[in-house]
């Protein structure tokens, strides 16, 4: 095939090289263009986003794809694009033209296939947050690097997301036969980086939320455990006075002394929680 089509040694070097970020290389009459599409794995916990790389050789009248497996979005674009060019243009070699047309078709299905990926994960960063509960730490924490994992997997999307759309741009700049649908399709990879963005943000968000709950449950905590050591430090000074080994402690020779002992304790323990209750610290 690369004797056939004449393709340069740095094209297929491109083909054979693992993606890195999306590029496009025009050279003579042809391109050379590195994208990818998104798939979000569930099967696997904890779901994350990955980056399916594709390479498109685009010639005057053909389109050579290069990628590890099966991708679904592009199958099902370059049917329907050669369904529509129809079957006697298509045996007749497509005329001038038709691996731009091709091309246009596979990069189109590839950035519309990014739009369902990110709602998928949008889905489940809600089904994350819905997990968040400062009163259960445990299932919380593995909810929380769930969506730790998340927003860095969305940031990886945005990083290899711009430069694909900046890829786009230059490819339309191309060929002028695609120039406007190939705007088209550098506006839908931006609107596939606003929502990378905006789930990112919601992400931030639950986290940020989670984060300000635990604190205050936290804070509350210390504020009740510093009430109580308020109260017991006094009781336990009184407890250590009276509990003196000596001869002279006031009122140990009353039978009525460890009465009023313990009656000063209670009135010291009501006062001091009608005085914390006052102040909202109880």
């Amino acid at each position: 095939m690369t004797q056939g089509l004449g393709l340069g040694p740095l094209v297929v070097e491109d083909c054979l090289s693992p993606l890195r970020m999306p590029k496009m290389d025009a050279s003579g009459g042809g391109a050379f263009v590195a994208a990818f599409a998104v798939r979000l794995d569930r099967e696997t916990p904890p779901a994350h986003l990955r980056a399916v790389e594709l390479d498109l050789v685009i010639g005057e009248n053909y389109l050579v794809t290069v990628r590890d497996g099966p991708v679904r979005e592009i199958e099902e674009g370059l049917e329907l694009r050669l369904r529509s060019m129809g079957d006697e243009a298509w045996s007749a070699g497509c005329g001038g033209g038709s691996g731009e047309r091709l091309a246009h078709a596979a990069l189109d299905a590839l950035v519309d296939g990014h739009l369902p990926g990110l709602v998928s994960v949008a889905t489940t960063a809600e089904e994350l947050e819905e997990g968040l509960d400062p009163r259960n730490e445990r299932a919380s924490t593995a909810a929380l690097e769930n969506l730790i994992l998340l927003r860095r997997d969305l940031s990886a999307f945005r990083r290899l997301a711009v430069a694909q759309q900046e890829s786009l741009k230059r490819l339309g700049r191309w060929p002028r036969s695609q120039r406007g649908r190939l705007s088209d399709v550098a506006d839908n990879q931006r609107e596939a980086v606003d929502m990378g963005d905006a789930t990112r943000d919601y992400v931030d968000g639950a986290v940020e939320s989670y984060r300000m709950r635990r604190d205050e449950r936290s804070e509350v905590g210390i504020r009740r455990l510093t009430v109580l050591a308020g109260i017991i430090g006094p009781l336990t000074l009184l407890a250590g006075w009276w509990g003196a080994n000596f001869e002279s402690i006031p009122g140990s020779g009353s039978e009525w002394g460890f009465t009023i002992f313990v009656g000063v304790q209670l009135v010291f323990v009501a006062l001091a929680v009608w005085l914390m209750s006052r102040r909202g610290l109880l």
